[in-house]
């Protein structure tokens, strides 16, 4: 089976470089794993490899049909993607990871489908396909195909590369600004509230792609005259490069779940570069409460009364520990004390002798 693949393993430092013809990486929710799509057998099909590459297999083998755009579902446990119906016609398909129960995921729908993204808890789903002017629009369903509507049906531009935030609420695509430029939009999940990404910024984007906390975005751009893969805040500050690679095309970015890699496409194989420190999203420092110390009121302390003082009983009592700042513990404090109450009902009683 390994030979059939022709997938060749590169240890590159800390990158991972799968060879072969390899494409469209993308880790598994746990982060052990990558699914992606490489030719063998004379078609494109899924595969499956350990995160550092190796143990790689064909998803189905025995399939004939050319499958591509692989993503995984929230649990882990299945791969939805893109392949040929019996009618010919691209669909969205849905697959146990080990290659069983495959199904197209909405039978009935009568148009293409490509770039699925699955909601972060696992209900919906996000795709492209066209409208009834033919132009690529995104889509949203449930995830088992029921309940289909189009998002933004009023605006007029073609959208490609849905990906859902973190936490479900948005959706990161590529457009067109009002100069035809290819740019990278985020909305709300039901449609509403679109805004640009750096709107200032002149050069085409693509594929955005959220970090696992949300903060940032990978995505390819031109700014070299090449495809290279940048990280942004979602402020749309702090951009920088993934790589710094001159030659060959960077595609398809994907965070890792813990958000320090990216697996990516270059020129024809898939890598994993480690995300640079300066664009790894900093973890929050937890704010300390700090619980005011009370005021002391001024309340006079109460003079003690005459009245005599109980005998001390003839029990003996354990001696208590006290337990100083360096840890050390330091016996004996139960006995001066005992020694001290006696000494002071002795005097009492001598007064009132």
């Amino acid at each position: 089976m390994k030979n059939m693949m022709a997938v060749l393993i590169i240890l590159i430092g800390t990158q991972v470089a799968i060879g072969g013809v390899a494409f469209g990486g993308s880790f598994s929710p746990d982060g052990s794993q990558i699914v992606f799509v490489s030719y063998v057998q004379g078609a494109e099909k899924l595969c499956i490899s350990n995160a550092d590459g190796t143990d790689e297999r064909i998803v189905m083998p025995d399939e004939p049909k050319k499958e591509f755009s692989p993503v995984w579902g929230p649990d882990g446990e299945k791969i939805y993607f893109v392949s040929s119906n019996n009618q010919g016609m691209e669909k969205i398909f849905v697959v146990n990871v080990d290659g069983t129960d495959k199904r197209e995921l909405m039978p009935d729908a009568p148009k293409k489908q490509w770039d699925p993204d699955i909601s972060p808890d696992g209900t919906k789903i996000v795709y492209v396909s066209r409208d009834s002017s033919s132009k690529e629009k995104l889509y949203l369903a449930n995830i088992d195909g029921t309940d289909v509507k189009e998002l933004m049906p009023d605006d007029p531009y073609k959208k490609f590369s849905p990906d859902f935030s973190p936490d479900g609420s948005k959706i990161a695509y590529q457009s067109r600004d009002a100069d035809t430029l290819d740019k990278i939009f985020i909305m709300t999940v039901d449609g509403t509230e679109k805004i640009e990404l750096m709107p200032d910024d002149p050069y085409k984007k693509f594929s955005p792609d959220f970090s696992p906390d949300g903060s940032k975005i990978a995505y390819v751009s031109y700014e070299t005259n090449l495809e290279k893969v940048y990280i942004v805040d979602m402020d749309g500050n702090g951009k920088g490069r993934l790589t710094a690679t001159t030659d060959g095309r960077e595609y398809s970015p994907h965070w890792s779940p813990d958000g320090t890699k990216i697996a990516y496409t270059y020129g024809m194989v898939v890598e994993v570069a480690p995300v640079p420190p300066e664009l790894v999203s900093a973890t929050p420092t937890p704010e300390v409460s700090v619980t005011p110390t009370p005021e002391v009121s001024n309340t006079s302390i109460p003079e003690v009364s005459n009245t005599s003082i109980p005998e001390v009983s003839n029990t003996s009592a354990p001696d208590e520990v006290h337990t100083p700042a360096d840890g050390k513990s330091t016996p004996g404090f139960g006995v001066i004390g005992i020694s001290m109450v006696l000494l002071v009902h002795l005097l009492m009683r001598r007064l009132r002798s």
